[in-house]
């Protein structure tokens, strides 16, 4: 029996996107946002406030002050810095929960956004792409459909890998095979159900490169390599995997050569550490995830 209309009601039926993240995100696209504005956002939101304050007196930043409140911490990290706290304080209570199906481990997607997120705002710095908190946003969350779609994943599991077998298919196609839909085409939606910006929007649609159309945006690029990157360095691998297309034309087009990736990588693993911790990812000996099948 299909799916797809089981699928579509779990769509009908998406909650709404935590608000303080919502509304910081309609703020990405203005380099110029005003330090009360971002106050006025989280003020009366005091587990993200708290969150803020936390992050903000980590390692991460390596302030050689404490912060004690918003507008001190505004005035010291910068408003694009603060929208990439408050999006990820807001983010992790719709990533940060199950997705089996896709990870067997409970925070496997939040760490695996989180891990993207990281490398494309390191990406973003050195290939100038994604402005301000817009490469780290894109990266935290391309894969916010696996959020509605893992459970329909878990169920299909074995059918879905028969067929990445069988036809040697990116798990992506694999999922529109045997589910009728895919994760980025079901994030896409729920982009568009949330009111996402409409480049973040397109990131999550087609950060797998699938449409030739998407390979024009640079951030649609950026999100697609710091995927792929993350993934090549052994972070985060879900049951999903390395079961995707790779386009080595990427690396052509931002111009990048392996002693540039090495670099990038090796920065990316000093990050690593210290964002694992911050965003709630301590536990794990390595903070690898590995694949299950």
């Amino acid at each position: 029996m299909s799916l797809i209309p089981q699928i579509i009601k779990s769509l009908k039926n998406l909650p709404p996107f935590p608000t303080v993240a919502q509304r910081a995100l309609t703020l990405l696209n203005n380099p110029e946002v005003a330090i009360q504005e971002l106050v006025e956002i989280v003020k009366f939101d005091p587990a993200i406030t708290a969150n803020i304050l936390r992050i903000s007196n980590s390692a991460y930043f390596g302030l050689r002050r404490e912060i004690h409140s918003l507008n001190q911490a505004l005035l010291l990290l910068g408003t694009q810095e603060l929208l990439k706290i408050i999006i990820a304080s807001g983010a992790t209570r719709l990533l940060g929960r199950p997705t089996p199906g896709y990870y067997v481990e409970s925070q496997g997607l939040w760490r695996h956004s989180v891990s993207c997120a990281i490398m494309a705002d390191l990406l973003g710095r050195e290939l100038q792409v994604g402005e301000g908190a817009m490469g780290f946003t894109a990266g935290l969350l391309h894969d916010i459909g696996k959020v509605l779609l893992c459970l329909y994943v878990d169920e299909k599991f074995a059918d879905i890998i028969q067929v990445v077998k069988n036809k040697g298919v990116s798990f992506q196609d694999a999922e529109r095979e045997v589910l009728g839909v895919d994760h980025s085409t079901m994030g896409g939606e729920m982009a568009r159900i949330w009111d996402f910006p409409d480049r973040l929007r397109l990131v999550i649609t087609h950060h797998h490169l699938d449409k030739p159309e998407a390979r024009g945006d640079d951030l649609v690029m950026l999100v697609y390599l710091a995927d792929l990157l993350v993934l090549m360095f052994g972070r985060d691998l879900g049951a999903d995997g390395l079961a995707y297309a790779g386009y080595p034309e990427v690396l052509r087009h931002f111009h990048l050569r392996e002693r540039d990736l090495e670099r990038i990588l090796l920065h990316f693993a000093e990050a690593w550490q210290e964002a694992q911790s911050l965003f709630g990812l301590a536990g794990s000996k390595d903070g690898l995830q590995r694949a299950h099948c």
